[in-house]
């Protein structure tokens, strides 16, 4: 009665820890940002209309090496460009362990429709963290009066 008592045990306990030990496998993104510098990493938020790139970080942590991590690019709601316009799209291999990875897009001839953007960033076939975005409109100057 033991042995059996031992064995719904291990089955249950197994049974409680399988999914927790499946998504460890999977691995996970802890951060995601976006940036316009490759050398600071400073999380912004908003750029203008002229910024020459823009970059996303994504911390890939637990995921087994090799692992397909893509990156979506998306203008949600930007002036001239249909809702939801996929624009860009990028997959690169998960080298191991915990690290950062970089995917950056160079901005479009002559500039950035103004607007909110996402980029939808995939562990596997699995959406793991979405970064948004926008783009400010040219912001007209104040005038200023000359002399008189």
């Amino acid at each position: 009665m033991r042995v059996l008592t031992r064995i719904l045990l291990v089955v249950l306990v197994s049974l409680v820890l399988a999914p927790a030990l499946v998504a460890q496998e999977k691995g996970r993104i802890d951060t995601a940002i976006s940036s316009d510098s490759r050398e600071t990493m400073e999380e912004k938020k908003s750029f203008p209309q002229t910024q020459p790139k823009i970059y996303i970080f994504a911390m890939v942590a637990d995921a087994p090496q090799g692992t397909p991590v893509k990156a979506v690019w998306i203008a949600e709601k930007c002036e001239g460009v249909a809702a939801n316009t996929k624009f860009a799209e990028t997959t690169t291999k998960f080298p191991g362990g915990a690290t950062w990875i970089p995917y950056s897009y160079s901005k479009p001839n002559p500039q950035w429709a103004p607007g909110n953007y996402r980029v939808e960033l995939f562990l596997g076939a699995d959406l793991a963290a979405t970064v948004r975005f926008s783009i400010a409109s040219k912001s007209l100057l104040p005038c200023t009066s000359s002399p008189r």
